[in-house]
């Protein structure tokens, strides 16, 4: 295995912040980008012991500011690991009070921001001729969901479609993309909505799920850190569902 970089976008949510220790762990340099500088830093002095670590404090929902972000990270370190990880909603929200405003937050959150972060640093892994991007989706995104709403829903179904399409446009450059749908993890967001939930609910919530429990995070990156993989090469605008039976 040859040790590379890696960029990790939202580096200091649950997922992330395992992922990130799964590639340290594996000798990859990180390139962690985050609004929440507090919790990067933190994540960066826990990790710098075992690999190179660099910190970006930014918001990948600020479409320029990040392009700047990023246009000076590929400048820097040229990461040839890619994973987006922002975005998540643990709101119910019926499709009649939905409004305007809830699609165009998820939709910048979930798909405008993926989108800029590969726009970015895709052509420096096409011109290395070595890429490996991994996005986030969700189970609703590939069918409908008990825990989330429409819009929600729909962007994540457009971060499916999306990574198909580049998966596409990338295939034979040595650049694959695919996407990872999570179904409930029990993230610290996930797990403390799940908490606030009276005991009725929380009986009605696992009784939808097959296997009767949310996924740990462990059971989430172990898919993340194989598509980040050499051995990923071959797979590309593919969908890892893992979601203990919710969707298959």
């Amino acid at each position: 295995m040859t040790a590379r970089t890696a960029l990790l976008i939202g580096a200091a949510g649950g997922i992330l912040s395992e992922t990130a220790r799964g590639l340290a762990k594996e000798g990859h340099s990180l390139v962690l980008f985050d609004k929440n500088e507090e919790a990067v830093r933190r994540l960066a002095d826990e990790l710098a012991p075992q690999t190179k670590v660099e910190v970006v404090v930014g918001d990948i929902t600020d479409i320029p500011a990040a392009e700047r972000l990023l246009t000076s990270v590929v400048e820097q370190h040229a990461p040839s690991i890619l994973v987006n990880g922002v975005g998540g909603d643990t709101r119910v929200i019926g499709y009649a009070d939905l409004q305007r405003s809830h699609f165009e937050e998820t939709y910048l959150e979930n798909v405008v921001s993926t989108w800029i972060a590969i726009k970015v640093c895709a052509p420096r892994m096409v011109q290395d001729g070595y890429g490996r991007i991994v996005n986030f989706a969700s189970a609703g995104g590939r069918t409908y969901s008990h825990f989330n709403n429409a819009a929600y829903v729909g962007a994540k179904a457009a971060v499916i479609g999306m990574t198909k399409q580049m998966g596409y446009e990338l295939a034979g450059t040595g650049v694959v993309v695919n996407v990872v749908a999570h179904g409930p993890i029990a993230t610290e967001r996930v797990a403390g909505a799940f908490e606030r939930r009276d005991e009725e609910s929380k009986k009605a919530v696992l009784s939808r799920l097959p296997m009767g429990r949310y996924g740990t995070v462990a059971e989430a990156v172990g898919s993340v850190l194989h598509l980040c993989s050499e051995s990923a090469g071959y797979s590309t605008g593919s969908v890892i569902d893992i979601n203990g039976g919710l969707y298959m």
